[in-house]
């Protein structure tokens, strides 16, 4: 009911906005000074506008701020390839850390932990995701693309198989997977260091 209300009261205030913007057909005597006014005012009910969308929007949401907007023309966010490359390399800096804690701290592990660490899994099944789209957009030599759809599936098949010393709370056993899988990302970007730039 609230966000049809809101929905509403959206719609019609855009058709406000409409109704009040002025035509085309403004006379040619019309004064520079006049006209500056006419597109202050015009910036300051659309920026009035905005608040208002936003404050809208917010309610709808149950008082949390909406969320931010980014586009790649406006440089504010990634290209789909670049975003994906970004994600694999944070993934392997990720790895290395929680591989790291595993090995070098396993009697510190907490039941909290055991259960981030289950969600890790789930990211590093993801970033198999990540991998598949790389390879299909950059790897065109026959031999480098099995290899890589090799490393992919190893990747997924190694992210379902952690949750076997996961739950037993094996660290040393999730250590060895988390350690191979590490070493096969690190070959799948081999595969790409001789992809040409252009790509």
């Amino acid at each position: 009911m609230k966000i049809s209300i809101v929905a509403t009261t959206l719609l019609s205030f855009t058709a406000g906005i409409t109704a009040f913007t002025p035509s085309s057909s403004t006379p040619a005597t019309t004064s520079s000074t006049q006209l500056q006014e006419s597109i202050s005012r015009r910036a300051l009910f659309a920026q009035g506008t905005a608040t208002a969308a936003t404050a809208a929007v917010s309610l709808v949401l149950g008082g949390r701020p909406a969320p931010a907007l980014a586009e790649v023309a406006a440089g504010t966010s990634l290209p789909q390839g670049a975003l994906q490359f970004s994600r694999l390399i944070r993934l392997k800096d990720d790895l290395k850390a929680v591989i790291t804690r595993v090995t070098e701290h396993p009697d510190e592990l907490d039941k909290k932990e055991w259960d981030n660490l289950s969600d890790f899994l789930r990211i590093l099944y993801k970033g198999s995701e990540d991998m598949k789209s790389i390879a299909k957009s950059t790897i065109y030599d026959p031999e480098k693309k099995k290899k890589a759809e090799e490393d992919v599936k190893y990747i997924q098949k190694v992210s379902q198989l952690g949750d076997g010393p996961v739950s037993k709370q094996d660290a040393e056993g999730l250590a060895k997977i988390l350690t191979k899988s590490y070493l096969v990302i690190d070959d799948f970007f081999e595969l790409l260091r001789d992809v040409p730039d252009e790509i």
